[in-house]
């Protein structure tokens, strides 16, 4: 009976402490879902056929799209944008490290969201597209999603990451 309950701790132990791991850039961690995960299985519905070009925002150019966000500390950033400016694809998802800095990057996503529709968005169809794009905050997660006819379906799939 010993060596049962030996095994059976054993294998609780091993089980939670499988549920700990993850962590890191890219990676699932305490606080929030892998977003990164989240990014590419939403791209993976949209099918190989109507999966527009995407590039990363980094580097300067981090500061170029969401002015104040490079001086914001992240556990997770996944970055990306279209790589034509007249398909309005767009996914910026944090997760901040400090929770009270949570409505700072959704306020610096908003200003992006406001300076396409305002400047930035010259074909009808894009500007069409950053007028239905959202920013959606859960826990220390900000996002900005901007997903053209995709956008109720790209933010269903956000927020049930949190359900």
């Amino acid at each position: 009976m010993k060596k049962l309950w030996s095994v059976l701790l054993s294998m609780t132990m091993l089980l939670a402490l499988a549920a700990c791991g993850g962590g890191g850039k890219g990676g699932q961690t305490k606080d929030a879902p892998d977003l990164n995960q989240y990014y590419e299985d939403f791209m993976a519905t949209l099918g190989e056929d109507n999966t527009p070009a995407m590039m990363d925002v980094e580097g300067d150019f981090i500061a170029q799209y969401y002015p104040g966000l490079e001086n914001i500390p992240t556990k997770q950033a996944v970055l990306k944008t279209a790589l034509i400016s007249m398909v309005a694809y767009e996914f910026a998802l944090v997760e901040v490290e400090d929770a009270s800095r949570v409505q700072e990057a959704a306020d610096i996503f908003q200003a992006r969201i406001d300076y396409q529709i305002e400047n930035g968005a010259f074909y009808p169809m894009t500007l069409e597209g950053w007028e239905k794009a959202q920013v959606v905050t859960n826990g220390n997660v900000a996002a900005l999603i901007c997903a053209m006819d995709q956008q109720d379906q790209a933010v269903d799939a956000f927020n049930k990451l949190f359900a």
